[in-house]
């Protein structure tokens, strides 16, 4: 993980922490890594450079107002 990568606190239940550090020993990896590469394969990056464009200018937006926005974008298509 790089320096600048984002630090937060996380709770989780104590059997999932069991069941991450043990995939963890599996894996070869760190809990932290074990724990990036579950999201990464659950989220994955979008594919298309435009599309990854478009989802930093959404977040900068509320919920509400990105659903009006990707609503227009459809209706568009």
């Amino acid at each position: 993980m790089a320096r600048d990568d984002l630090h937060f606190r996380l709770r989780i239940p104590e059997d999932l922490k069991y069941r991450v550090e043990r995939a963890a020993r599996e894996n070869h990896r760190s809990m932290t890594a074990e724990i990036v590469a579950t999201l990464e394969e659950a989220y994955p990056a979008p594919a298309d450079p435009e599309e990854a464009e478009l989802e930093e200018i959404l977040k900068r937006y509320s919920p509400e107002t990105r659903r009006k926005i990707i609503k227009l974008i459809r209706e568009g298509d």
